[in-house]
């Protein structure tokens, strides 16, 4: 989004109170980072991508798929919720877990 500008046409239509709607990864990138992607599939970043900011159109951390462990498995055997709570200490945050079915609504 930043390598193309797209970041800066969404921060200008945000600023004119427009609807703005994200879904899956982009609910993700309208918040502050994306660190919690790079934490549950870091296998995803091919290009060693390291400024992880996002948009920061909203200081909510959202989780979508929370529901769908078949998407984020791992050899631990932990659950989603178990590494969530991880990635939240760790980074000293809080996360809005979404299910496949759910949304938030942030103005």
């Amino acid at each position: 989004m930043k390598k193309s500008g797209a970041d800066l046409i969404l921060k200008d239509i945000a600023k004119q109170n427009t609807v703005i709607v994200g879904v899956s990864a982009g609910a993700i990138i309208l918040g502050p980072n994306i660190e919690v992607v790079n934490y549950f599939t870091p296998q995803i970043n091919t290009v060693d991508m390291q400024d992880l900011t996002a948009l920061g159109l909203t200081n909510k951390a959202i989780f979508p798929h929370y529901d769908r462990e078949d998407l984020f498995q791992n050899n631990s055997g932990r659950s989603i919720e178990d590494r969530l709570k991880v990635f939240e200490n760790i980074n000293k945050c809080s996360v809005v877990r979404l299910k496949d079915d759910e949304s938030v609504l942030i103005q």
